[in-house]
């Protein structure tokens, strides 16, 4: 399938939820931490990161924002194929609904790994 916004391909055709279960960082190898500042209103703050399968060929993954996490959270591309020989590239984005700090963190996961990043986000 074909994501129409990014041109990510998955290779297989199945539910990700199903698949994964409820998007939890437990299990999950921490990767770092994201710090994005924007201004409520208006503003987004974005990071930009690439990703490579750690593992030979290729495997379909989901990239999520933890349920709880606050409010304003995106990642994009949701879901694809991460190829070993070649980077998906990955925009995190913090839209401010409120002022103040947001915290959460960002799920990558395929059947091999979970990485995760934790995020937070301030408005000043």
């Amino acid at each position: 399938r074909t994501l129409a916004n990014f041109g990510v391909e998955r290779n297989q055709e199945f539910d990700m939820n199903e698949e994964f279960g409820a998007a939890s960082i437990e299990g999950g190898e921490m990767e770092g931490t994201i710090e994005l500042v924007s201004r409520p209103g208006g503003g987004v703050g974005y990071k930009e990161f690439a990703l490579k399968n750690p593992y030979m060929g290729f495997a379909d993954f989901r990239a999520t924002i933890t349920p709880e996490s606050g409010k304003g959270w995106t990642v994009s591309p949701a879901e694809g194929s991460l190829m070993q020989r070649e980077e998906t590239q990955f925009t995190v984005r913090f839209r401010p609904e409120f002022i103040g700090v947001s915290e959460g963190y960002l799920i990558i996961e395929t059947e091999d790994f979970k990485k995760v990043w934790k995020l937070v986000g301030s408005t000043g």
